[in-house]
């Protein structure tokens, strides 16, 4: 099997030589791209372009057409055994969805403990392990203070012991009625003026607190319950030539998901980018959102929050090996970054996270 590899720094040739020394790949290493590598490309005609650190475009008639699935591997003995112990579980492949495997239901994995994965296939294998951290707590505070505008104001404390774990995943509200109590829900107000929007440091909508034992980084997801909400779009105070904001910017007061919070402002813009667009036109956000922090607690700001409705929030404590995979680009978006694998033989990241999750309903501010 041919392999190029497009790399120059000294992590890259060390993945090249080690790929080098498989006995069924042959494999070329370049450090740029001129005239001659095409040359050597067309004859070489590799299987795979590999790109370590930086990227570029390669013709399709060097490399074939493939459908990006078929890269995916279905077929490979994935194991996870606790260290020191006979418990081994091995996980199935997900129907039709080709390169998940998921273990069973009844696995429980137990805080505290490490736990080793090997992958076979074929004549490859790879290994690694994690150690899962300490439970989390998570509260809200009720005693802390903004200065908003020059005035000192308490900012509001919310319920956070609201959510069974056991009822994940979820994709809706509606089937959570069954088994919650709403209420133990808080309602957080988004007020999308003055000191609330703007920046990070903007007046948060309320704060949590979190204890997560030797966890350097702390996930917070941000899950809209409800964004598929819909109803006309709502009529506009901004005195627009239309009287209404034109969600799908197609003229006509009509049908749009309504939960979505809509703000055209060039600050607003400027923190959370363009919507995203259905090809219809309507507008969304990527839900649920995530976010990496450090300190606590934490405030939960404007930019947590691109919808209406109830929230499923999950706070999460990560290992050590999440925490080094994106040593150097805490926010992970550096794509160009190559981040510190954990996979021996092989590249990539296995860690383990302790979660603690709550719900919250986030309704617009009348003034």
């Amino acid at each position: 099997m041919n392999i190029a590899c497009f790399g120059y720094r000294t992590w890259a040739k060390n993945i090249y030589l080690k790929l080098q020394n498989q006995s069924e790949i042959t494999c070329l290493m370049f450090n740029k791209l001129n005239n001659q590598t095409y040359k050597t490309l067309e004859a070489f005609k590799p299987k795979f372009v590999l790109f370590y650190g930086w990227s570029s475009f390669i013709p399709n008639e060097i490399t074939n057409d493939l459908d990006p699935k078929s890269l995916f591997i279905s077929d490979a003995m994935v194991i996870i055994s606790e260290n020191g112990s006979e418990k081994i579980d091995t996980l199935f492949a997900v129907e039709n969805r080709p390169g998940r495997y998921l273990t069973k239901k009844d696995v429980i994995f137990e805080n505290g403990k490490t736990y080793e994965l090997n992958v076979s296939w074929n004549n490859f294998s790879v290994n690694s392990e994690t150690t899962i951290p300490d439970p989390i707590k998570i509260s809200s505070p009720n005693d802390e203070y903004y200065i908003c505008d020059g005035e000192q104001l308490k900012v509001d404390s919310i319920q956070t012991n609201n959510f069974d774990m056991n009822l994940l995943p979820v994709t809706s509200f509606e089937e959570l009625i069954p088994f919650i109590d709403q209420n133990k829900i808080s309602t957080a107000y988004y007020k999308d003026d003055g000191c609330y929007i703007g920046s990070f440091a903007s007046f948060p909508l309320f704060l949590i607190d979190f204890e997560a034992k030797n966890s350097k980084t702390i996930q917070i997801y941000s899950q809209a319950l409800e964004r598929w909400k819909r109803g006309l779009e709502p009529d506009s105070d901004d005195n627009n030539s239309i009287g209404f904001w034109d969600y799908n910017k197609n003229g006509i007061k009509d049908s749009s998901y309504t939960n979505l919070i809509y703000d055209t402002s060039f600050v607003y813009l400027i923190w959370k980018g363009d919507y995203l667009r259905f090809e219809n036109g309507e507008p969304f956000r990527i839900n649920p959102g995530m976010w990496q922090v450090s300190l606590t607690p934490t405030p939960m700001s404007w930019l947590y929050f691109d919808y209406y409705g109830m929230h499923l929030i999950t706070i999460s404590a990560t290992d050590d090996n999440y925490y080094n995979y994106y040593a150097g680009d805490p926010a992970a978006n550096n794509q160009y970054l190559l981040p510190n694998s954990n996979i021996n033989d092989g590249h990539g990241l296995f860690f383990s996270k302790a979660s603690k999750s709550f719900l919250v309903n986030i309704a617009a501010y009348n003034r």
